[in-house]
């Protein structure tokens, strides 16, 4: 493991690039909608070095704010808990730095994750229905504030 961090920055900046993201202070990843912000955020472990990527939409409507922090917004989910347990265990695995890994594997695994279950996902929420969409479809494993589903009735 040389270095650590910086393959998941790299991954993150690489991958959210290419669907228009952009990072703040290597952490937070935002892409601005007309109707939704959506966020990626890199999340380190209080208890060793590892890190979880969570993944969130604020939907404009029901507030001002242009850069929320992951926890306040109106939908979110851990990227990891979305995939197939294998799929699961070995992208938690790219993302602790104890575990002993190829740079090149962890970089791999980690682009590979958040593009389909983190970046990918996000960008298909452009409007509050498509991200109500797709927090249904992803089940359980999508926190959707009560606020945002009396928005969605009311509609």
């Amino acid at each position: 493991m040389s270095g650590g961090r910086d393959i998941i920055v790299q991954a993150l900046v690489d991958v959210g690039s290419r669907y228009g993201f952009k990072g703040v202070r290597g952490t937070n990843y935002y892409r601005d909608g007309t109707e939704t912000i959506c966020l990626l955020n890199l999340q380190k472990s209080s208890w060793g070095p590892q890190f979880y990527l969570n993944a969130a939409v604020w939907f404009t409507r029901l507030g001002p704010n242009r850069r929320p922090k992951e926890s306040n917004c109106h939908i979110r989910w851990r990227v990891n808990s979305l995939m197939q347990d294998e799929a699961s265990k070995m992208f938690a695995q790219a993302l602790d730095l104890e575990c002993p890994m190829p740079d090149d594997q962890r970089l791999s695994l980690i682009e590979n994750g958040v593009d389909a279950y983190g970046f990918g996902l996000l960008s298909r929420c452009e409007s509050e229905h498509s991200a109500l969409r797709i927090a249904d479809e992803a089940g359980p494993h999508v926190m959707v504030l009560l606020k945002a589903r009396r928005q969605q009735e009311a509609i």
